[in-house]
């Protein structure tokens, strides 16, 4: 039998062990916290603030919470990959994206998240994609964080709120210079233990917007999330990688959309000559050589654990690239396909993993039943004439916008091949 590692918009069939990298949590019918109050660990921290020294700084100061319009029916959804958190009510109009830190990406082996983000061990364990978050799962102001190795202490949460959304595994700040007024800064990207970080004003005002609410939805996906339009949902402020259909979507200093020719979608970019600019809180940057004109340079993340194998990017692969007219060189992310059942593609060198490309798309031909990968939405062999029969293609959930589909391609239900009474919704490429 096939061992499938995760699909996290589909129900389970994982043993419940325990991945190497989170702590233990409670089970369903267990404290909010986990048993006996246990923590996660914190996952990457700056070298200064990894010195434990007893000098605290404003750590130890409750933050102020904003007074904000407390929202009538709130939901929330995380996306793992897309690096957000979308807080949302139809009541009241409201609709609000934050950037987001979570869990880093796990790679061992042996581990039940591996390939994965560490934030996806409640979605495995507990074979559910949505969660809640109540007020006994809240904690307003947060300080002290408890090593669970070592039981030092240490006020990393800087006052700010702690809301729980599957017991250890919670929103809270962003730990990195904790010491500060302001509770701390951002890192976005794959750098927690397990929780989900965010920018300290950000997770006062979530706070202030859903405190004293009963019951707050909190769906978590892997892919980014989608409208029903397939338009990547996001920060207002986008930068150098992020996903845009249009010049005025990379709304920064000589920000440009260029086509990525294997997404068939836009990322921001800017014309370099040699050298880019940064931002805070984001993957530095690298003049590289335009692929589709080599007069010209652009720039583009660099790639580090952050942004592990440039995973935030659609179809973007780790390439290493000399800088534009220069010889020195740098690991980054550039257009590219990454080769799996249902990645765009332009040959068949594009594709791995027995895959080759039909119609635009990697897949490969199946008799029932197909193999998956750690990390990649489950396949499905369905027979489907314009890609030359039964083939495996990929899953996906009409619920969550089909956030897992390549653009080009619409979320259908389809019969197995040689089984028809078994029908699964898969991506299925456009006339």
């Amino acid at each position: 039998m096939k061992t499938k590692l995760l699909s996290i918009t589909l129900m389970l069939s994982i043993p419940l062990t325990l991945g190497a990298g989170c702590a233990q949590e409670g089970g369903e019918g267990e404290g909010e916290f986990g048993e006996a109050g246990a923590e996660l660990g914190l996952g990457d921290q700056l070298p200064d603030d990894a010195k434990f020294d007893g000098q605290w700084g404003d750590a130890l100061n409750c933050k102020p919470v904003p007074n904000l319009p407390r929202l009538t029916a709130p939901r929330i959804t995380i996306s793992l990959d897309g690096l957000t958190l979308h807080l949302t009510d139809a009541a009241t109009g409201y609709d609000k994206v934050f950037p987001v830190g979570v869990g880093a990406i796990d790679q061992d082996a042996g581990s039940m998240t591996f390939g994965e983000s560490l934030s996806t061990y409640p979605l495995i364990a507990y074979r559910k994609s949505d969660f809640v978050i109540t007020p006994a799962s809240i904690q307003p102001c947060k300080t002290w964080w408890t090593d669970p190795e070592t039981k030092a202490k240490s006020p990393v949460f800087a006052g700010l709120p702690f809301m729980s959304w599957s017991g250890s595994y919670a929103i809270h700040g962003p730990i990195d210079n904790f010491r500060a007024p302001n509770g701390g800064n951002l890192r976005r990207g794959y750098v927690s233990h397990g929780c989900v970080r965010m920018a300290a004003a950000d997770v006062l005002e979530v706070y202030a917007r859903i405190k004293g609410i009963a019951s707050v939805p909190v769906h978590v996906q892997r892919d980014p999330e989608r409208t029903p339009a397939g338009k990547r949902v996001d920060v207002a402020e986008r930068w150098i990688g992020a996903e845009c259909g249009s010049d005025a979507d990379c709304n920064f200093t000589g920000g440009l959309c260029k086509q990525n020719k294997y997404s068939g979608r836009g990322f921001c970019t800017a014309r370099c000559t040699t050298t880019c600019a940064d931002r805070a809180g984001q993957p530095t940057t690298f003049c590289v050589a335009d692929p589709d004109d080599a007069t010209k340079g652009m720039c583009v993340p660099k790639v580090s654990a952050v942004n592990f194998e440039c995973r935030p990017g659609d179809h973007m692969l780790a390439s290493s690239q000399p800088r534009f007219k220069q010889t020195t060189r740098a690991t980054v992310c550039m257009p590219g396909s990454r080769g799996w059942v249902g990645d765009r593609c332009l040959a068949d060198g594009d594709c791995h993993g027995g895959n080759s490309c039909k119609a635009g798309f990697c897949a490969q031909p199946c008799n029932g039943f197909c193999p998956d990968e750690p990390a990649r939405p489950w396949t499905f062999c369905a027979s489907e004439p314009r890609l030359g029969g039964a083939v495996c293609m990929r899953q996906c959930t009409p619920m969550s916008n089909a956030s897992e589909c390549a653009a080009g391609t619409d979320c259908l239900p389809r019969a197995r091949a040689n089984q028809s009474s078994v029908v699964k919704s898969v991506c299925v490429p456009r006339l």
